[in-house]
């Protein structure tokens, strides 16, 4: 772990101001919290999920991965990057600005609740009219009680600190790690017991709720700043929205790209084998954030302040969290590929015999996160404007070519085709990243040269 925090800490270069040298020592910490925290937290995740999978049956996941990412759709189409510009802006450390991020937050989430219960109501006519398939989990009459259920999580999250946010910036991310660290717990404990007391999927909705709501009640409590309470101020509020009215678009094809594959294959697909590949999913995701963490945690805030303070220092830091990047991807891609269908065999009972099949096919998606790091430069220099044509573009070719990949190739060439449908975007991202940073292209090279043998492997090892 030290070596690991040692290297990401040289990213950040040094300087005769000494203002570098604050910034990589709070690096090196925030990513030494940051991966210590993310380590533990997969502890947690995949004892709690081995425990749960042998008290729910898997339909329960399936409901769950359906009724969350309807709930994740609905945050990223009312997008206007609150967080974001709390990291970014140099007028964060007045109190107004906070208070008015907070209560752009609240009205925002507010509506989103309210599209997550005319969705619910939409569901459940849709499937009175018999419009779903008659096997697949968008025909399970409990789906839509589960997507209100869950949706009263973003108004609890609503209420969250944003000096929350403001430690983030900071990279101070002691406090941060503890309470994500905490509040997982309390709702592993919560989940298993009422799994335990044959609630089923209600169990998962439950701890989820819990979590959130103690999460946002201590956040403002543990982390240091002004008191929230609500406020608009107009010049902060334009501040916001002018940074964050492209990223509402962003978001909404930013969502068809990291989740739309719930939403389109709980269609597709028979409820059985989609709740499998829901779990899946959720551990590809999982190992996506070990890298994901990193960079909107460590690199995003430290790109931000690069921008800021040391723009001429910008090259040479990302070409060296390119190269741990590109590294990281690569052994979890292929860690996945190789050791998901003997792991998952071993650690699942035989009803969630298949998860393993399907991380597989969804592998050559971790090995997308480099080029997911050049957005994030683009995007913590302001531009959101072209970081929002590169997930449009990739979230319309996802709308659009993978429901032919199923139609045509069948469900294997589909997952395969989700997983790396980012790609028809990349020329645009590399154009916009060279306008911050020099783009090598034997490093692109070497990053698409491990992502077509992992998809020679897929369809040669079948």
């Amino acid at each position: 772990m030290k070596t690991l925090t040692g290297l990401i800490s040289q990213i950040i270069p040094l300087n005769a101001e000494g203002g570098a040298q604050s910034l990589r020592l709070r690096v090196q910490h925030g990513s030494f919290l940051t991966m210590g925290g993310f380590g533990a937290g997969q502890v947690l995740r995949l004892g709690s999920n081995l425990i749960l999978t042998r008290l729910v049956a898997p339909e329960a996941f399936g409901l769950m991965a359906v009724a969350v990412s309807i709930n994740i759709w609905a945050i990223m189409l009312t997008d206007i990057g609150i967080g974001s510009s709390v990291i970014r802006s140099k007028n964060s450390d007045d109190p107004e600005f906070l208070r008015t991020a907070w209560t752009m937050k609240i009205l925002r989430n507010a509506l989103i609740w309210l599209l997550i219960l005319l969705a619910a109501g939409a569901v459940y006519w849709l499937a009175e009219l018999n419009t779903f398939q008659a096997d697949s989990i968008y025909a399970n009459s409990m789906l839509p009680w589960v997507m209100m259920g869950t949706g009263a999580q973003v108004m609890l999250g609503a209420f969250s600190s944003m000096n929350l946010g403001m430690a983030q910036r900071k990279l101070a991310l002691g406090r941060v790690i503890g309470l994500e660290i905490g509040t997982q717990v309390l709702a592993m404990i919560v989940t298993i017991s009422f799994a335990a007391s044959g609630y089923g999927v209600w169990a998962l909705v439950i701890g989820m709720l819990v979590s959130t709501s103690v999460s946002s009640i201590a956040s403002h409590f543990i982390f240091p700043g002004p008191s929230m309470r609500l406020m608009l101020r107009r010049d902060y509020f334009f501040e916001i929205f002018n940074f964050g009215k492209w990223l509402i678009i962003a978001s909404f094809f930013g969502f068809l790209v990291n989740r739309g594959d719930q939403i389109l294959f709980g269609g597709y697909m028979d409820s059985n084998s989609f709740s499998l590949y829901a779990i899946a999913a959720m551990w590809v995701t999982a190992a996506a954030m070990t890298m994901q963490t990193l960079i909107s945690r460590i690199f995003f805030p430290a790109f931000s302040e690069i921008i800021r303070e040391r723009p001429h220092a910008l090259n040479n830091a990302y070409r060296k969290s390119r190269l741990l990047i590109d590294a990281a991807s690569v052994i979890v891609a292929f860690g996945a590929f190789f050791l998901a269908e003997p792991a998952f065999a071993l650690l699942y009972p035989d009803n969630y015999a298949g998860v393993g099949y399907y991380v597989k096919l969804l592998s050559p998606f971790l090995l997308l996160t480099p080029f997911r790091l050049i957005n994030t430069l683009v995007l913590a220099g302001g531009d959101s404007k072209n970081f929002t044509g590169v997930t449009v573009l990739a979230g319309l070719s996802m709308l659009v070519l993978t429901p032919i990949a199923f139609s045509t190739f069948g469900e294997k060439a589909a997952i395969v085709c989700f997983s790396v449908i980012e790609l028809v975007a990349l020329p645009i991202i590399w154009r916009i990243g060279a306008k911050r940073i020099d783009i090598d292209p034997k490093v692109e090279a070497r990053a698409l040269a491990a992502i077509a043998l992992i998809l020679a492997l897929i369809f040669w090892m079948d």
